[in-house]
């Protein structure tokens, strides 16, 4: 049996070669004045260890961080303990790198600092990478408030004029009943049904603008209350269609109560509407719930339509039949992803022609909480 006789020494060595090797090492006294440089810190830095040896970190100062940022730091270390962060360094050519830091303050018998080692890893990359998308995100946010504005401003400002001419419009028709021939009389009945789907369209547009923008706080919302109130509201349409609607058991969850109403208000709708002529509607309402998230699934047996326009059914105004066929404005669909994208949950269907269509639901059960189902 053989023993390895240890080697501390030797050991430290090692373990000091393959810092350098793969972290930016500087050692400072206890007034922060450089002692030692490795390779990599003149590598990065672009200074020589001779002009680096004898000087403070002030040299590799960006000027990004406030007097404040190196005050605490140093109160930090200053009074025995570690720090750790990220800090903008400048070097010798003027470029900035970022470097994740951690300094450690080496103590005395008396437990006080007499020197510190502080250990670096580039991550400049990974800065600008989160710069860039930082910018891109303030950006997209400010484009989607200025389209909520402008969406919510035009379809509000167009309203007025709308109504008027509406109004007159019917006012005419009841005065001219008896006196211009039918040719006419059919000019202003176009005039109106076109004006009584743009009212449509601008109150579509407005709530389409305001899912995000006026949404109400999230609360524990019980699925299954919400689902019957629909169901009482969608009373005559079921009536009428001579549609059966099966509804499964379905869970509570944090969400925005009017948005869930008006979730499900929309999906079945659009079953009751699509269905196959000459056959009445049967729809399914069901969940699978997990851990922390729930899949809801609304299930038809109506056209269904071709998995290759699935992205266009969610786009707003986008149509798969013409008016003439199915009323609408292509708006409600673009709706429920919409109010699905707040909860931060998805939306997509499987479907087949003439087989009916299955659409999908994904949502967390507490925002708060873990993102996995």
């Amino acid at each position: 049996m053989s023993s390895v006789q240890s080697n501390p020494a030797l050991e430290l060595e090692n373990i000091r070669k393959a810092l350098d090797q793969s972290a930016i090492v500087a050692i400072t006294d206890q007034a922060g004045i450089i002692t030692h440089v490795n390779d990599q810190f003149c590598s990065i830095s672009k200074y020589s260890r001779a002009e680096l040896l004898g000087k403070n970190h002030r040299i590799i100062n960006s000027g990004y961080h406030s007097a404040e940022f190196f005050k605490s730091l140093w109160e930090t270390i200053s009074s025995g303990k570690y720090w750790e962060g990220e800090i903008c360094n400048r070097a010798k050519d003027g470029s900035l790198y970022w470097v994740h830091t951690t300094i450690s303050p080496f103590l005395n018998v008396q437990g006080k600092p007499y020197q510190y080692v502080s250990i670096r890893y580039e991550i400049t990359r990974r800065k600008i990478a989160e710069e860039q998308l930082k910018i891109l995100v303030q950006k997209l946010e400010l484009s989607n408030r200025e389209l909520q504005d402008f969406a919510s401003v035009a379809a509000h400002d167009l309203q007025e004029p709308l109504r008027k001419i509406l109004t007159f419009g019917d006012r005419l028709h009841q005065q001219i009943a008896t006196v211009v021939n039918e040719e006419s009389k059919d000019y202003l009945k176009r005039i109106l049904k076109s004006a009584g789907r743009m009212r449509t369209l601008i109150d579509d547009l407005l709530t389409y603008s305001r899912v995000t923008s006026r949404g109400s706080p999230f609360e524990t919302v019980d699925l299954n209350v919400v689902l019957k109130e629909v169901l009482s509201d969608l009373e005559v349409r079921i009536e009428q269609s001579q549609g059966k609607i099966q509804v499964g058991l379905l869970p509570s969850l944090q969400a925005d109560a009017s948005q869930m109403r008006q979730l499900f208000q929309n999906l079945l709708a659009n079953a009751l509407k699509f269905h196959r002529p000459g056959i009445p509607p049967q729809i399914e309402v069901r969940a699978i719930q997990g851990k922390d998230r729930v899949e809801i699934q609304v299930q038809d047996q109506g056209i269904g339509f071709e998995e290759k326009y699935l992205d266009r059914i969610f786009t707003i105004f986008q149509r798969l039949h013409g008016r003439h066929e199915y009323e609408g404005t292509g708006v409600g669909l673009a709706v429920c992803r919409r109010i699905v994208e707040r909860h931060r949950g998805t939306i997509t269907a499987r479907s087949t022609p003439g087989a009916g269509a299955l659409f999908l639901i994904e949502l967390p059960l507490n925002l708060g909480g873990p993102d996995e189902f």
